[in-house]
């Protein structure tokens, strides 16, 4: 049985124990009337489990898991134990921002929120340090769930793991968190849950703290593993369109396809920017899947981030970063 209104905030996390504490504490700091927050520990070995323990708040439900689940198996324990009727789902390595909840959930709660899907709102980028670099790409206050896609797709919208809000119940009927969209299983989840709707909504300021940082899983995962599962995930993304956006959505998706792989393997190459022979990677991914990479949207994508990267990059050089990720 779900809680209607209430609002499931689950950390789901794996030997960062300082980094996941801050996520949680961040959770049990927001204001929002009914919450609970579901934080899953997928074995790990170092001090998450005693670190947890010590936060002493009534919302807040801690598994720690007899055998690992990985990071799919994880993510959907978490979406399965939720009783919110809203759920999100952050990472252990994130922060929500004061408000962050109130402001996430208002669009589903007032009038006409039963056509809304998805709620989402820009990042601010960090390191581990909590110094920010940049906020991400916002939105239309209202657009359609392959409208946000699209965008999402040629680099124009900022949502990210922690920064979205979907019904629990929506998130359930389209089959969780599933493994064959490996570790994009997070858009596949939510944008099927958009999908059942009209419509998705941007709450126009941050409210959510992005980590950037090279312990991130973005970082250490095969660029060829990723376009499997970019290829994966719009294959399912393109059938669940057919429902609610018609042939006409359908065909959007298919256009947008060649931005989602290219945008999925550049966003793999530069978190490696600054790791010994990443220039190296970088060329040989380019040999390997030049229409991936030698097209014009990178070379855009390139002009209009590649401060950013410099930034991140020379901001991480001068700044320890925490020794738990």
């Amino acid at each position: 049985m779900r809680v209607p209104g209430r609002v499931t905030i689950a950390i789901p996390t794996f030997n960062r124990s300082l980094l996941a504490e801050r996520a949680v504490r961040s959770a049990v700091a927001q204001s929002y009337r009914d919450l609970e927050v579901v934080v899953s520990d997928d074995v790990s070995s170092d001090d998450t489990a005693q670190r947890i323990g010590e936060i002493r708040d009534s919302r807040l439900v801690f598994y720690r898991q007899p055998q690992r689940l990985g990071l799919v198996g994880n993510f959907d324990f978490c979406l399965r134990a939720a009783t919110g009727e809203f759920f999100i789902l952050v990472g252990d390595d994130d922060v929500l921002l004061p408000g962050a909840i109130e402001g996430l959930v208002e669009p589903f709660l007032s009038t006409g929120g039963e056509s809304v899907g998805m709620v989402w709102c820009p990042c601010r980028i960090a390191d581990t340090e909590d110094s920010p670099f940049w906020i991400t790409e916002t939105g239309p206050e209202r657009e359609s769930p392959v409208d946000l896609l699209v965008a999402l797709w040629a680099g124009r919208r900022g949502p990210r793991l922690s920064s979205i809000v979907v019904r629990t119940g929506d998130a359930v009927a389209t089959g969780g968190f599933l493994e064959r969209h490996g570790h994009l299983c997070d858009i596949g989840t939510w944008a099927s849950a958009a999908l059942l709707h009209d419509w998705v909504v941007c709450v126009n300021r941050p409210l959510v703290q992005y980590t950037n940082h090279f312990g991130s899983t973005t970082s250490k995962s095969p660029v060829p593993q990723w376009q499997e599962w970019a290829n994966v995930v719009h294959a399912d993304l393109v059938t669940a369109a057919l429902a609610r956006a018609g042939t006409a959505g359908q065909q959007k998706l298919k256009r947008a396809k060649s931005s989602f792989i290219s945008g999925i393997t550049l966003t793999i190459l530069v978190q490696t920017i600054g790791r010994q022979g990443w220039i190296r990677n970088a060329c040989r991914e380019a040999i390997r899947s030049p229409r991936a990479l030698l097209t014009p949207y990178v070379c855009r994508r390139f002009f209009n981030d590649g401060w950013k990267i410099l930034r991140l990059r020379g901001g991480s050089r001068r700044r320890p970063r925490a020794a738990s990720v």
